[in-house]
């Protein structure tokens, strides 16, 4: 069984993984230093030419215009030499392997910066800029024109560029603070997740939702400090949780577990391992478990696992190099952890 928790990148090795999550969320943009997280206003700017700043700006962030900008800025191609170097890689990129991590990184940072965010974040201070910079009746003509590039492209293109110079600085840290990267170094969650894939994790994903059955979770540990770890929730609060055969049921009913392997049939008759009798999980905790069930210290030994100690919610993996071979797999980008 594997009792070791997963690199959080941020903390641990740092000296040799810092870099690659300052690459990954944007150190390409120039745009870090001094920066603080600030409140805009437009407070001069009547309600009704505000809601077509709001419209206008709504519009900008769903064609992803405003993001194009923001990876324009970003250093794909520092990100990318930068991995190669950090992962020890057993053969030099080619050119299309270099085509494949740049387009992980891109989705990467659409993903931490764009669909991670606050609702209606980008929105509301994009709006507020465009606010202070257009008069009522051109932002109207821009709205009414945005299909035609031709005809706004140009003016609405200075207007992005520089919001993204005069306030990303100062948005950035509340967006990025959302969410964070680790690398997997154990068997736990094999299949779904494998020694040297590095993921994201979204952060905040249960300030104001709870986990679901199946999520992949972040948590640490009451009784080891500062170590995380992560399984699947199998048990919400209130759930009754058997296991006979290794077979897991929720409520009496076998739970469907195609994520699920097992390395070592035999059944340990009397062992928690393959057989839990049937335990109601308390409320405001959550039964979890690894995928690679006979290589996984989770709840059946350890008990349920408070939501205070819960840290976020996997959400893809980005990267992935066999730390065997040390070779990229490349299958394994951009895949969602479901």
């Amino acid at each position: 069984m594997t009792h070791k928790s997963f690199r959080d990148v941020s903390a641990c090795g740092r000296s040799c993984y810092s870099p690659v999550i300052f690459w990954l969320i944007g150190v390409g943009l120039g745009l870090w230093t001094g920066c603080s997280e600030t409140s805009l206003s437009v407070s001069h700017v009547d309600q009704e030419p505000f809601t077509v700043y709001q419209q206008l700006a709504r519009l900008e962030v769903t064609s992803d215009r405003l993001f194009h900008v923001i990876e324009a800025q970003a250093d794909a191609v520092g990100y990318t030499r930068l991995l190669e170097a950090q992962s020890g890689l057993s053969t030099p990129l080619t050119l299309s392997q270099t085509d494949l991590i740049e387009q992980s990184f891109v989705r990467s940072l659409k993903v931490m910066l764009i669909d991670l965010a606050p609702t209606n974040f980008w929105e509301d201070h994009l709006a507020a800029y465009y606010g202070t910079s257009l008069p009522g009746e051109e932002a109207q003509a821009l709205l009414a024109g945005y299909d035609n590039e031709i005809q706004s492209a140009s003016r609405l293109q200075d207007l992005r560029e520089s919001f993204v110079r005069d306030r990303l600085p100062d948005l950035l840290p509340a967006v990025r603070a959302r969410s964070q990267i680790y690398q997997i170094p154990s068997q736990a969650m094999e299949p779904t997740l494998l020694p040297g894939d590095h993921v994201i994790v979204h952060q905040v994903a249960y300030q104001a939702a709870e986990p679901q059955l199946g999520d992949v979770v972040v948590y640490r540990y009451p009784d080891e400090n500062g170590k995380r770890f992560l399984h699947r929730v199998i048990g919400l609060p209130g759930d009754q949780i058997t296991i006979r055969d290794q077979v897991v049921y929720v409520n009496g009913e076998a739970l469907p577990e195609p994520y699920v392997r097992h390395s070592d049939r035999s059944s340990m008759a009397g062992h928690v391992r393959d057989h839990l009798p049937t335990i109601t999980v308390p409320l405001e905790t959550y039964f979890l478990m690894g995928d690679n069930r006979e290589e996984s210290l989770d709840s059946r030994f350890l008990g349920p696992i408070n939501k205070e100690h819960v840290l976020g919610r996997v959400l893809f993996v980005y990267w992935s190099v066999d730390p065997d071979t040390h070779a990229p797999r490349w299958e394994r980008l951009n895949q969602l952890v479901r």
